[in-house]
């Protein structure tokens, strides 16, 4: 009876050091056996399907090494709230790219932030939405702003300065082709009376970009603005034409200059203190963000650090397989080379700087938002703009087309697209609140 006692005892004493040793026979076991052995163990227990899930969960997991996961931050802790715009019904973009995402901007005016829609449907949405998301308190602004094409044109921006909101757009005639288009109006929360602003004498295929700023040039105040090119991109070198430009249009005469040229679609579009920079799309691997100078070139659809999407389409012979497309240089051709360029190519949209009170860590810093990313983009150039120190990639999970910030509530707001045909509420458009606190 005493044996049985004794090795009960110590079978007990055996599985007590085995349990709080766990971690460490395991970690001393698993250096003896290759990787081909552990694979076979974890389908001993875990079934096959499941170890493999295991095994490439370890190995694409170590790309985004050391990566901060909101709230966290790499030095802040950050929250992002978000409100459902579903009861504002907004209409999608233009359907040609992505029939699904439901494109919108943002802007600000005294106690209302100013929401527009792909269609130009306009609301004033009251700010204490981002204290109180359950009353989210807004209105929609009739308005004569009418598209002549309504399946096809789209909103590309909305501004608002001295009491007048700008609104940029495409509007295709009967042979799909589209000008640079500007109607402003004055504030007013009964109706929105616009008038045609800007429009360009010629036309192209498009109008993706659009991104407005306010900027005095040569004693000049009046608007910069963003325009693409066509996919061969050779309106981007042509000085005949308004597109694949960074145009300045003054106030006083309403005329245009071409600011810059070589532009493929800047999308993005930031001015602090006569320092302009451009969040631009490249093509596959090779969005741009550009420290944009008046009368400088930037090399689309010459130079580029992307590749097209469609290779085998531009690569009819043999020989030229081995090739790049696009030169990879831009200085050496006479262009001004960009600050910094992502590769893979993230959907690069809206650049915007940070105020120096939203937080100690990120003074000086920029925010980038991106569409096919879902990233948010922290980043800090050096003091002359010549190359970025570094980038933290802050992951959102939504497409970012717009960004604003309320400086009343040391807020961003974020404009996250959604799925128009979803019938899950998370899937659908919505404000994103992003603060360093919440009461």
């Amino acid at each position: 009876m005493k044996k049985k006692y004794f090795l009960l005892i110590l079978l007990l004493i055996s599985f007590f050091l085995f349990f709080f040793n766990l971690d460490s026979i395991r970690s001393t076991t698993t250096q003896y056996l290759t990787e081909n052995q552990k694979q076979k163990i974890r389908e001993l227990f875990f079934g096959k399907g499941t170890a493999n899930l295991f095994k490439k969960y370890k190995k694409y997991g170590k790309m985004n090494y050391n990566q901060a996961v909101l709230p966290k931050t790499q030095f802040l802790d950050i929250n992002l709230k978000e409100v459902s715009l579903k009861k504002l019904n907004l209409n999608s973009g233009n359907s040609k790219y992505n029939p699904l995402s439901i494109q919108f901007f943002l802007e600000q005016t005294g106690e209302d932030v100013v929401l527009v829609d792909a269609k130009g449907k306009i609301f004033f949405i009251n700010k204490n939405f981002i204290n109180n998301s359950i009353n989210l308190n807004w209105t929609q602004i009739n308005s004569n702003l009418q598209f002549k094409n309504e399946k096809n044109s789209s909103t590309r921006d909305v501004l608002i300065l001295n009491n007048e909101i700008y609104i940029s757009y495409s509007d295709y005639d009967a042979e799909g082709c589209t000008k640079v288009n500007i109607s402003k109006a004055k504030i007013s929360k009964e109706k929105l009376n616009f008038e045609i602003f800007f429009q360009s004498a010629d036309c192209g295929p498009e109008l993706d970009a659009g991104r407005m700023s306010f900027y005095k040039h040569n004693g000049k105040e009046g608007l910069l603005i963003t325009t693409d090119t066509d996919l061969g991109g050779r309106q981007a070198q042509d000085d005949n034409s308004s597109f694949g430009k960074i145009l300045f249009v003054d106030f006083e005469n309403r005329d245009s200059i071409i600011f810059s040229k070589g532009h493929r679609t800047p999308q993005g579009l930031s001015v602090e203190n006569k320092i302009i920079l451009s969040a631009e799309h490249g093509p596959r691997g090779g969005d741009e963000i550009n420290l944009i100078q008046f009368g400088q070139n930037y090399g689309w659809p010459i130079s580029s650090y992307g590749e097209p999407y469609l290779r085998n389409e531009f690569y009819k012979s043999e020989s030229s397989k081995n090739m790049y497309f696009y030169l990879k240089n831009h200085s050496d051709q006479g262009f001004v080379e960009p600050i910094y360029v992502f590769v893979p190519s993230i959907g690069i949209n809206q650049i915007i700087k940070v105020p120096d009170n939203f937080s100690e860590f990120w003074k000086n810093n920029f925010l980038v938002t991106s569409l096919n990313g879902k990233n948010i983009y922290r980043i800090l150039f050096d003091n002359d703009f010549d190359k970025l120190i570094y980038h933290e990639k802050i992951f959102i999970g939504k497409r970012m087309r717009d960004i604003i910030y309320v400086k009343n509530f040391n807020v961003f707001l974020l404009a996250l697209e959604g799925s128009k045909h979803s019938k899950v509420d998370e899937r659908l458009p919505s404000i994103g609140i992003l603060s360093t606190n919440f009461n």
